[in-house]
């Protein structure tokens, strides 16, 4: 390996370490200072995602070969030890949405965490998706034009939008996660808590799926993934969502979840050369409660 590999496997090696630290800090401190635990969850979750690529066992490898400097400290090179902070991590975060956390406190800025649906893998967007995003929707303007998105031709602006996904995130000023089917392997689309109003304890939905991958269902199964952990990890009061009353498939989608239509804004968008309403939908965190217990 060259030598400019090997520095930049140190590099990222000191970055992951810096996270490491903080979050054995930072679970140490749980009890006290939960929400210092919960809005570092998205560090956490680049933890995670380091330690599960390749780039992680090229280190590890290195380590092995004693390719790195002696000084340099071993704590995400430990398997056992990674395991373990993000095994003692899950379990806390578990304690804490059992109730620790309540709406007097505010949402739970938890990142982005991945959810497995019976066909569908959601998680936070990755550099090594961004083919497979141009491909399947991002290049598509029937797809983009439905939720007012731009298309995206070349790599290179992928990457861009891939930054600014995971940059907000890490922020808390969204949650957006791609949508992976579970049988290919390819991402079909997005779904995200677009809009978050952390003073009043809601969030507003949006998605898309790949034309390719529309008709099998997984909007739906990507939406009710999304409104279960709006509730249930972030602790939202309400989620919501929006639609253009000719966006069928949507609507059909926002029914099938089980959402309730509290008023219309009349010629809300211009959209070639007309007006078009924007229907407003919503669950109470009650009525998702209430659902949850009957089933």
């Amino acid at each position: 390996m060259s030598e400019q590999k090997i520095e930049r496997a140190i590099e990222r090696i000191n970055e992951m370490e810096e996270i490491y630290d903080q979050a054995l800090i930072l679970l140490d401190r749980a009890e006290e200072d939960p929400k210092g635990l919960l809005a570092f969850q998205p560090q956490i979750d680049k933890l995670a995602e380091y330690y599960a690529s390749p780039e992680w066992k090229e280190a590890f490898t290195l380590d092995e070969e004693g390719m790195l400097l002696p000084e340099l400290k071993r704590g995400v090179l430990s398997e056992d030890g990674i395991y373990d902070l993000l095994d003692r991590n899950k379990e806390i975060l578990e304690s804490l949405n059992d109730g620790s956390i309540n709406e007097e406190q505010g949402i739970c800025l938890c990142g982005a965490q991945e959810i497995e649906t019976e066909r569908l893998i959601l998680r936070s967007f990755r550099h090594e998706d961004a083919e497979s995003m141009m491909r399947n929707w991002l290049s598509d303007e029937k797809v983009q034009s439905m939720y007012g998105e731009p298309v995206y031709t070349t790599l290179e602006a992928v990457d861009e939008l891939i930054d600014k996904y995971i940059l907000a995130t890490e922020e808390g000023r969204n949650f957006r996660w791609e949508v992976i089917e579970k049988k290919s392997g390819e991402c079909i689309g997005q779904a995200s808590y677009f809009l978050v109003d952390k003073n009043n304890h809601f969030g507003e939905i949006e998605y898309c799926i790949g034309r390719a991958f529309q008709g099998k269902g997984y909007a739906t199964e990507a939406t009710r993934a999304v409104i279960a952990y709006g509730f249930e990890k972030i602790r939202f009061h309400k989620v919501q969502i929006c639609c253009r009353p000719s966006n069928k498939n949507s609507k059909r989608v926002i029914d099938k979840c089980g959402f309730t239509h509290e008023g219309t804004l009349r010629d809300y968008f211009f959209r070639e050369g007309g007006y078009e309403d924007r229907m407003f939908f919503s669950i109470l965190k009650s009525e998702y409660n209430e659902r949850r217990s009957s089933t």
